[in-house]
């Protein structure tokens, strides 16, 4: 069977949508590049919002409707829903990512689920209860990866900071171990709520001092407003937050700090926003990611009365542009400075798109992919860096 791979949604979801094509490869199938030349589309879901739900099915009427069968994985498998006929697809998690050609980042599962308990999140039923993997089935498969060339490891899971709560180990303990095998790569921590990151933050800044460990930490805080995070099911206060971004912050003042909000929750109001304004000033992320809220059939907060769409829009502007200015001041920095940046990808008009230690985008206009170099920062935009190799 040739078939083709669509992958959506969080780095959790792409990197096990690739363990799942690796499967069937392993099967004797053949992966192709192209939709037409393939007899089925292996279909990786996400149902974040209903917005992408609805994208999803939209998508698979479409596969349908150019005579391919689809093989349905990821969270739209697991959801209740009438508009899809859901489909088993039984693959060994131990299996290993695809590496592609020219893509020498890859992503590591290594939990499923979550313990949390926010009354948004659809997620959490799609994907179960907390299931660590083993520490030597992840270093066995960073290995493999690391032997086929990859040079930047992400390790993935809904919650990252949750990771080996059920197996008596942790975060840290995980990634001190990754850093120490040999190779030529660097590690990216996938996103971790504030309730786990505070119990392992101090371990996790230690285990960062490592050249291979990017000085990247991704912690979503929804709101700035008690009162939206207690209706949330959040279970930390917003001055948990505030600690573990400080503590990052005094030991990495050039590091990105990533975080996520929600607009237009149930019983948000304009004071809320402002509370919510007030932590994204104070913190200054480098990388905010703005959703606004869709009801989740299946979710506590399904059926609560939710802010006007339009307010909702307008309340999204107004983070968008604090963040869009903060974004511009914190990479002015960096002009006129000297970075090591390593070529990831291939971007727009054949440019090249590196990364330095701290995981900031570097613009580059000729490259070898893989390849480290010296470059010197020469401009800066809203979101990424412009550099120039030294001769």
């Amino acid at each position: 069977m040739r078939f083709y791979l669509e992958n959506y949604g969080c780095t959790l979801n792409q990197a096990q949508g690739e363990m799942i094509a690796n499967s069937l490869i392993s099967q004797g199938n053949q992966l192709v590049d192209d939709l037409k030349s393939a007899d089925s589309v292996l279909l990786s879901t996400c149902v974040v919002i209903k917005h992408t739900e609805d994208r999803m099915l939209r998508r698979i009427e479409e596969i349908k409707k150019e005579g391919k069968e689809v093989v349905v994985s990821g969270c739209l498998t697991n959801i209740p829903s009438t508009d899809v006929r859901r489909i088993d697809f039984t693959y060994s998690r131990g299996r290993l990512p695809i590496l592609k050609d020219g893509n020498l980042s890859v992503g590591i599962p290594i939990a499923e689920g979550c313990d949390g308990g926010c009354t948004f999140c659809i997620s959490r039923i799609a994907r179960g209860r907390l299931k660590s993997f083993s520490q030597n089935e992840i270093l066995d498969n960073v290995r493999e990866m690391v032997s086929k060339g990859a040079k930047e490891i992400r390790l993935t899971a809904l919650d990252t900071g949750s990771y080996g709560n059920d197996i008596s180990t942790t975060l840290p303990q995980l990634v001190e171990k990754i850093a120490q095998l040999e190779g030529d790569f660097s590690i990216r921590i996938g996103m971790m709520e504030p309730e786990n990151a505070s119990s392992i933050i101090d371990d996790l800044l230690k285990v960062m001092e490592s050249d291979k460990v990017y000085k990247f930490l991704h912690i979503p805080f929804q709101s700035g407003d008690p009162m939206v995070l207690r209706k949330m099911g959040r279970q930390y206060k917003i001055e948990k937050f505030l600690e573990v971004a400080a503590k990052f912050r005094d030991a990495y003042p050039e590091g990105i700090m990533s975080t996520d909000v929600i607009v237009g929750f149930p019983y948000e109001s304009v004071a809320g926003l402002r509370a919510t304004a007030d932590v994204i000033r104070k913190v200054k992320p480098e990388i905010l990611n703005i959703t606004r809220y869709s009801p989740r059939p299946g979710t506590a907060a399904y059926r609560w009365k939710v802010p006007p769409t339009n307010q909702t829009a307008q309340w999204s502007r107004i983070l968008t542009d604090i963040h869009r200015d903060i974004s511009e001041r914190s990479l002015e920095r960096f002009v006129g400075k000297e970075l090591e940046v390593r070529a990831m990808e291939i971007g727009k008009n054949g440019t090249f798109i590196g990364r330095d230690k701290n995981y900031h985008p570097v613009i580059l206009k000729t490259g070898k992919l893989g390849e480290v170099r010296k470059v010197k920062i020469v401009d800066s935009s809203d979101f990424y860096l412009i550099g120039k190799y030294r001769n």
